[in-house]
């Protein structure tokens, strides 16, 4: 596990901003992506160079997921084959994802984790416009921010009970998380809460339909549930068909450190469900290795899928069997 804190003090000829849309920290505008951030994130803002502008993150790293090493002047690589959720804090909500290789620089140490930073670039309309005002100490210095849960987040978050809401403006309502508008609700209309995940909630809202407008729902097919709800509540989910928005990010062969799935089963290695910066393992026939690893790089689909196990041994992954592919996800690749 990795953990990464935001610091709150901007440095020097930087200023404090939040990431309007989920975005990839390069190493040069354009050039490699490093780590994944959710849209939300609070970052320090630099120079800007045409649609790229450059970013600074501070945070924590679990050692055991690094190794030494002298590259390009930093101190450390992160060594996990799949990368690695980075948190705000040790052990604390996820804020996002680093890649294997990604290299840091080590500013600090608390026991089994070392404080990190590093510098890179994303696109100039993933960060906000106007910079961020935080309150400041009677000594002029920005307080640090208090731990709160990071947007997308993959951490369970169960509602203790049912919350009574009301939408403040018009707003979309979607099946998923970041997908597209399914209907429109207009300001006033009153709804439950009955999830979270991150920056989003998961509401019912009540109303009347003429019946000769319906049928029957497919059955047993489960849209919008997160891996947060997967991780809360287990039970409840495993054996269930979800409809799950995916990042394809590569075809592999199951071995002894997952042994959820048979030996030399080929799985997806996925991202998601999005936009949580997550992972899921689904298993697919060896018959369609060749359909997937053709894909473009990192493609995105809605796949449904069969939940087999809510994580693995040593794993906070899902285990997934593919049931069908549903289609691009709407800004897939």
């Amino acid at each position: 596990m990795i953990a990464l804190m935001l610091l709150g003090g901007p440095l020097a000829g930087q200023e404090e901003r939040r990431l309007e849309a989920p975005a990839n920290l390069h190493r040069d505008p354009a050039g490699t992506p490093l780590v994944s951030l959710p849209a939300g994130a609070a970052v320090e803002a630099g120079e800007a160079d045409g649609d790229w502008r450059q970013i600074t993150v501070e945070g924590w790293i679990f050692q055991p997921s690094t190794s030494p090493t002298r590259r390009e002047g930093f101190d450390l690589v992160v060594t996990s084959d799949e990368g690695e959720n980075l948190r705000r804090v040790p052990n604390g909500p996820i804020v996002g994802r680093a890649r294997v290789g990604t290299l840091l620089e080590r500013v600090g140490e608390k026991g089994k984790w070392f404080q990190v930073r590093r510098d890179g670039w994303v696109p100039r309309t993933a960060v906000a416009a106007q910079a961020a005002a935080p309150a400041r100490t009677q000594q002029g210095r920005t307080p640090k921010r208090p731990a709160q849960p990071a947007p997308s987040a993959p951490v369970p978050q169960p509602v203790s009970s049912i919350e009574g809401v009301e939408t403040i403006r018009e707003t979309g309502l979607r099946r998923m998380p970041d997908s597209a508008p399914a209907s429109t609700l207009p300001a006033g209309t009153p709804a439950r809460v009955v999830g979270r995940s991150g920056e989003w909630v998961r509401v019912q809202v009540e109303g009347w339909v003429p019946e000769a407008d319906l049928k029957p729902a497919e059955s047993g097919v489960l849209a919008g549930i997160t891996a947060a709800e997967v991780m809360a509540t287990p039970d409840r989910f495993v054996g269930q068909t979800l409809d799950w928005r995916l990042q394809v990010i590569a075809v592999q062969l199951a071995d002894e450190l997952r042994p959820e799935m048979p030996a030399g089963q080929p799985y997806l290695l996925t991202r998601g469900p999005l936009p949580e910066p997550g992972f899921v393992y689904v298993t697919i026939p060896p018959g369609r290795i060749a359909e997937f690893r053709a894909l473009p790089p990192l493609h995105e689909a809605v796949l449904r899928v069969t939940l087999k196990a809510a994580r693995t041994r040593y794993l906070a992954t899902p285990v997934a069997e593919l049931v069908a592919t549903i289609g691009a996800a709407e800004g897939g690749q």
